[in-house]
């Protein structure tokens, strides 16, 4: 028997030696994620859908100018130009995989639909290399 094969086998690091775990959760509370499910729902998403802070940094993006008066509606405009994006290459992959890349706002994004703290399945929207 191959000594390492022990410590591959989970004998020297367990499932029960859990270091640190990091959830969608803690991620929405601290900001790292933002949830956009009202935005996806409109859209006829029907999971729970959240993005990264930098896919968010492009649908916030708002001249000084304009904060006060266009904030809500040109936020509003641009999250579901993402997830109209978003729908459309969900739809052109036809259910064949968990993950989908699309452009909007001028970025290459991709989303991912896995499960979230619950085991539920939840969407995720983040710019190409954040994952």
């Amino acid at each position: 028997m191959n000594p390492n094969d022990e410590v591959m086998s989970g004998g020297m690091f367990s499932e029960d030696d859990l270091i640190y775990s990091y959830t969608r959760a803690q991620a929405l509370a601290d900001g790292v994620l933002i949830d956009v499910t009202a935005h996806a729902q409109r859209g006829g998403i029907k999971y729970p859908t959240a993005c990264t802070a930098g896919v968010w940094a492009l649908i916030d993006c708002l001249p000084k100018r304009d904060a006060d008066e266009l904030a809500g509606i040109v936020r509003d405009v641009r999250a579901d130009e993402v997830m109209r994006a978003m729908l459309t290459a969900i739809r052109a992959a036809r259910g064949n995989t968990d993950r989908v890349a699309f452009s909007a706002l001028g970025a290459a994004l991709n989303a991912v639909c896995g499960p979230g703290d619950t085991a539920a399945p939840v969407i995720t929207i983040m710019r190409q290399g954040e994952d």
